[in-house]
């Protein structure tokens, strides 16, 4: 008994670390957003079904003697391919399909071991139901989501902020080692005195199929929808992900260690609520902080997630059928995961999914009790749903009677709306739920720059005061000046381009390229000659660096947000180094730092210590044009520049104490740390 649940307990427990780590890993390579995530989490959904098909197909086809030959090779060659491919395969190459590009090479890395691992907690537990014919294996199902919750809650508040990547992976090797260990021996010791289960076999109905695949796949849309829209304004790092899943994982523990812990009425009473509070956040959110948002959501997942899982729970077959019961969930999962990677950014131009899976929901909990419903019942829960639904698309035509265009991709989702600001109207440009540029309709006014970028911001007053001539080497004027600007938004930086003046944007998403040429004419009306380079800005320029030398920027800007989120890749100590070769002796590097619910200020003066940089902060307030105050901070070594009248008038004092820990590397970065 004890192996077996050690064994069950190492295999979620290594399942649940690599998926954390493995979209760590992949960030930087991918623009940081919270697509990383969800990909990461389709692969993990696909290598469990296949595991559980594996499982499957092994249990139901050879005798156990088989069973032990062929997943005793199986083991041994994914102990082999790990330990091989962990030094020979390379760093991920981003091409046109990110989402491509991410499952192949986690597929190359991961994909024989997550095989074994991933078929482990079902074969274990029928091997358990054979050895021990009397005693229930969905027990072990628990601890196994005990193993894979104790995985996710140690990576962001031990792993992540005390160990870098390279240990983090390697320890994970060592773990796969010592699963491969266990599961030779079980299969040496326990399964040999094992028999065939002889238990009927009763295939499931086609209605029983359906209803284990909604319920499945219900509870991983709403997983991955919560947290796309926690993560839309703020950096979808380890922690956002982990807080949502561990939920989500905790409702399989609870419901499969205790039948009665699961109530119906309760969770459907406690989702009701949460329909409610949803319509509230889809619109309003960013009227609540960031502590009251993430409360907010998460009892809207928990408590779905209890009602998905729990009426699995409740129809879960004997063990005969066990494997086929997890193949039909990992199934649900699997089509759960391509419905918000693949089929909703196909078919939604925004994340609709949220909304749609909470009604879908209310559904399913429902359907069980349509015999048990007496009239009224049913009329009050039809009622409230079509009130629900008629309030969204109420608000929902009331937003979009402003919407000129409206997109969403791999990166995120997009949306420029004409709306009157101060009796005149904008052109904005929304970015998950931020304003990332605007513009006036009207023509004398639209080379007016507006929002985070007017004047008398600093980056502008860097854009405007960093002289052609103070860049020459002999002290004669050069042709002009060479602006970089990692990240477009709605190219409203390119106001400050003089006739000679250079201007290189970078920008990852290809969506944000075609929306700031087509619907906003910042780049078409710019003095300066323009050049958009698509990928990311620090991978880009790394490519640069190597193939043409340094560009010699007059000023880079650093204004790579998603959303409130930022790429925190851009934002360690390795990036800023590359930043100062790209740049002039005597350039500024303008930093964005405006952030609703994080306090950049220590990271970024931190970094101008260890290069020995004058860093300079500058809040600029909201007004009547501009609703949004923003926050730049100015790093250089130019004293002419920092003797201005104009920027030293404009100077702020900084808002936070110094926090000299806050040091940020490619090896280690911790959100916890900025959290304000």
């Amino acid at each position: 008994m004890p192996l077996f649940a050690v064994t069950i307990f190492l295999s979620a427990l290594l399942l649940f670390l690599i998926q954390p780590l493995a979209a760590r890993w992949l960030l930087p390579y991918f623009g940081g957003g919270a697509a990383v995530w969800t990909a990461c989490m389709l692969f993990f959904q696909l290598m469990l079904l296949a595991g559980y098909s594996y499982a499957h197909w092994l249990t139901h086809t050879l005798s156990l003697k088989q069973q032990r030959t062929v997943h005793g090779s199986l083991v041994l060659l994914a102990l082999l391919w790990l330990w091989w491919a962990g030094s020979a395969v390379s760093a991920p190459e981003p091409s046109g399909y990110p989402l491509l590009s991410i499952l192949s090479w986690l597929l190359l890395l991961f994909g024989l071991p997550l095989l074994v691992i991933a078929a482990s907690a079902p074969l274990v537990q029928r091997w358990f139901a054979d050895r021990f014919p009397l005693r229930s294996p969905y027990r072990l199902y628990a601890l196994s989501n005990l193993g894979s919750l104790g995985a996710l809650l140690s990576y962001p508040f031990v792993l992540e902020p005390w160990l870098p990547l390279s240990l983090q992976f390697f320890g994970w090797q060592w773990g796969f080692t010592g699963l491969a260990a266990l599961l030779l021996a079980l299969l040496g010791w326990q399964l040999p005195k094992a028999e065939a289960s002889s238990e009927p076999v009763a295939a499931a109905s086609p209605w029983q199929w359906g209803y284990w695949l909604s319920l499945s796949a219900a509870g991983v849309v709403l997983l991955l929808a919560v947290t796309q829209q926690l993560t839309q304004n703020v950096p979808p790092v380890p922690f956002l992900w982990v807080v949502p899943l561990s939920l989500y994982l905790l409702s399989f523990i609870l419901v499969f260690n205790r039948e009665h812990w699961y109530q119906r009425a309760l969770w459907l009473y406690l989702f009701g609520i949460g329909l409610v509070l949803a319509l509230i956040l889809i619109h309003f959110g960013r009227l609540f902080d960031l502590y009251s948002q993430l409360a907010l959501y998460l009892l809207i997942l928990f408590s779905g997630c209890m009602l998905c899982h729990g009426e699995l729970a409740r129809l879960k077959p004997l063990a005969s059928q066990l494997t086929r019961f997890y193949l039909a969930m990992a199934l649900g999962g699997v089509l759960g995961g391509l419905l918000v990677n693949l089929l909703a950014p196909a078919l939604l131009n925004d994340f609709h999914e949220f909304p749609v899976v909470l009604l879908a929901i209310l559904l399913l909990a429902v359907l069980p009790w349509q015999r048990q419903l007496v009239l009224w019942r049913k009329v009050a829960w039809l009622g409230g749903a079509a009130s629900f639904a008629l309030l969204a698309i109420w608000l929902h035509t009331m937003l979009n009677q402003f919407t000129v265009h409206q997109e969403r991709n791999f990166y995120g989702s997009l949306v420029v709306r004409d709306i009157p600001v101060a009796g005149q109207m904008q052109r904005i440009l929304i970015d998950g739920t931020t304003s990332h540029g605007a513009q006036y309709l009207t023509e004398d006014k639209r080379q007016q720059a507006l929002s985070y970028y007017r004047p008398g911001t600093g980056v502008a007053l860097a854009l405007q005061y960093r002289q052609p001539e103070l860049s020459a080497a002999n002290g004669t004027k050069s042709a002009g000046r060479h602006f970089g600007m990692v990240g477009l938004g709605a190219g409203t930086l390119a106001v400050y381009g003089r006739a000679g003046d250079r201007i290189q944007f970078y920008e990852l998403n290809p969506a944000v390229i075609s929306t700031a040429q087509q619907h906003f004419s910042y780049l078409a009306d710019s003095a300066a000659a323009i050049e958009v380079l698509l990928g990311d800005g620090r991978l880009v320029l790394q490519q640069q660096l190597q193939q043409q030398g340094s560009q010699q920027f007059d000023v880079l800007v650093l204004d790579a947000f998603s959303s409130d989120a930022i790429p925190q890749h851009l934002l360690t100590r390795e990036a800023f180094a590359l930043y100062l070769q790209h740049l002039r002796a005597d350039g500024v590097l303008a930093v964005h730092i405006s952030n609703n619910y994080l306090d950049l200020t220590s990271v970024v003066r931190n970094h101008a210590r260890y290069f020995g940089l004058e860093a300079l902060f500058f809040h600029t307030p909201a007004d009547s044009q501009n609703p949004a105050a923003t926050e730049w901070v100015l790093l250089t070594r130019n004293a002419f520049l920092l003797q201005q009248p104009e920027i030293r008038h404009a100077l702020s004092d900084w808002p936070s104490a110094l926090k000299p820990a806050i040091l940020w590397t490619d090896d280690y970065s911790n959100l916890l740390q900025v959290l304000k």
